[in-house]
């Protein structure tokens, strides 16, 4: 009885022990728990919602700036000089600014020390949120530490220098050039329906959606039915979108000042207008693109000299027929349901008449030629005939001439006169310029395209793909 007494009491001095040592543990744990928590909210230099910002004022050796919300909530420049101002960045400075946590706390640093840290004029920026009168918070950035993966920083009402890290800090570190808008277009996300470009005074080409449905045509230094390659100009839109300066001159180039700065007769004018009405223009000084690194471009709306890589001007260089689709008209063989075509010229060192008529029901593969109809039984003659249709189809022109005028004799070499599914027409005729080229219609209007006589004779063109197809109809009627 006494021992298990004994034994009793030693399990009660063993619990009593154990738990002891759990709120021990727990005790300590809770304080180390604890101080982590403070020495986290010690590091944690601001926390506030960048959307509430309204106003910041900044600071740097080389500027002085405010700058707030217009009534559209768009940043502008409410004090300091003129700037077209780069809203990405000023948006950037509100999402790292108001969650900026350091990494270390250096404690307190006397005056030698400051300007070691580059804390002696540093730069500071001040929040405003609903209070215009009083700041959520400023904070000041230093220069970097010797090994660059830290700023030295401090804050308002704390005389303590803190590490933070230069992958958020860094972008708190405000100069003129990060406070310029970099890139060429404003609103990247508003289409563009004006595109001209100059060279030399002299229109080369513009471009406008008529429409509204980005079917682009060509308007000047002429007009003309031959379709726009809106895939081309699709990618001229992405590289204007993308197009950024290197670097910036002056900011306050005015017109009266052209002739100072060589803007006054430029070897380029390009703009555009995209549908909110805003009309961007960039005027540029010849350069030759081989040795000219960098070209101090104009942009007029803003009167300041951006400096923009030499490789990414390339569409300065380039004309309306890098843009315009190389064929005279093109219908897809599966939107037609009827043609006629009527020729009279030389081919072969001989005399051609063609008129004949063509229908095509092309979702079941069968055609006719002068009422004789074949199908995709007869896959050679068939083959052939689509071959026959593809070289119509892409009846290419060597040049637009811009100057010339409309001939006075209209009566085509080549009448292609298309029928739709849905009943609507299309005509083509090439009508003699000389004895190796033709003046292109469509419906009856004057492209302005010259087409050489091998765009029709040449090796597998139209006029050798038709004889070739008409060989296999006459051998399959026998």
């Amino acid at each position: 009885m006494k021992r298990q007494l004994i034994i009793g009491l030693i399990l009660v001095l063993l619990i009593g022990v154990c738990f002891g040592a759990y709120f021990g543990v727990d005790y300590y744990q809770t304080q180390k728990e604890e101080k982590a928590a403070e020495e986290a909210a010690a590091l944690q230099l601001s926390s506030f919602d960048s959307d509430a910002v309204t106003k910041l004022m900044i600071h740097t050796p080389e500027l002085d700036y405010t700058i707030d919300k217009d009534d559209n909530s768009q940043w502008q420049v409410a004090e300091g000089d003129a700037m077209h101002i780069n809203t990405y960045y000023i948006d950037a400075l509100c999402t790292y600014g108001c969650s900026l946590t350091a990494t270390k706390d250096l404690g307190t640093a006397d005056s030698d020390k400051l300007k070691t840290y580059g804390l002696s004029d540093p730069v500071s920026i001040t929040y405003y949120t609903s209070d215009a009168d009083k700041p959520e918070k400023t904070l000041y950035i230093g220069g970097q530490n010797p090994t660059k993966s830290s700023f030295y920083v401090m804050q308002d009402n704390d005389d303590h220098v803190y590490l933070a890290d230069a992958n958020t800090a860094g972008y708190l570190y405000v100069t003129k050039t990060q406070m310029r808008y970099r890139y060429l277009m404003d609103d990247k996300s508003s289409d563009i329906l004006k595109l001209t470009l100059q060279r030399n005074g002299e229109t080369v080409y513009t471009f406008e959606d008529t429409s509204g449905n980005s079917d682009y045509k060509l308007t000047e230094p002429l007009e003309t039915p031959i379709a726009v390659n809106n895939a081309n100009l699709s990618t001229l839109f992405i590289q204007l979108t993308e197009l950024e300066a290197d670097d910036f001159g002056d900011s306050d180039v005015t017109e009266d000042k052209y002739t100072e700065y060589g803007f006054d007769k430029p070897a380029y004018m390009f703009q555009f207008t995209q549908a909110t009405g805003e009309v961007t223009t960039l005027l540029v000084q010849d350069f030759d693109p081989l040795t000219a690194s960098y070209v101090d471009c104009l942009h007029k709306e803003t009167n300041e000299i951006l400096k923009l890589d030499s490789s990414y001007l390339g569409f300065l260089q380039k004309n309306a027929s890098d843009y315009m689709d190389d064929t005279v008209c093109y219908f897809s063989i599966s939107e037609v349901s009827a043609l006629t075509m009527q020729y009279h010229g030389s081919f072969n060192d001989k005399t051609i008449d063609i008129d004949d008529s063509f229908t095509f029901d092309d979702a079941s593969t069968t055609y006719s030629c002068n009422g004789k109809s074949f199908n995709s039984d007869d896959t050679e003659l068939t083959e052939a005939f689509k071959t026959f249709y593809t070289a119509l189809s892409e009846i290419s022109y060597e040049s637009l001439d811009t100057s010339a005028q409309t001939p006075t004799d209209t009566e085509p070499a080549l009448h292609l006169e298309y029928t739709m599914l849905d009943g609507s027409t299309h005509v083509v005729d090439l009508v003699k310029k000389d004895d190796t080229t033709y003046w292109a219609f469509i419906d009856g209007e004057f492209t302005h395209a010259v087409v050489r006589q091998r765009a029709l004779s040449g090796e597998d063109k139209v006029l050798e793909t038709y004889t070739a197809f008409q060989k296999l109809l006459e051998s399959a009627a026998a």
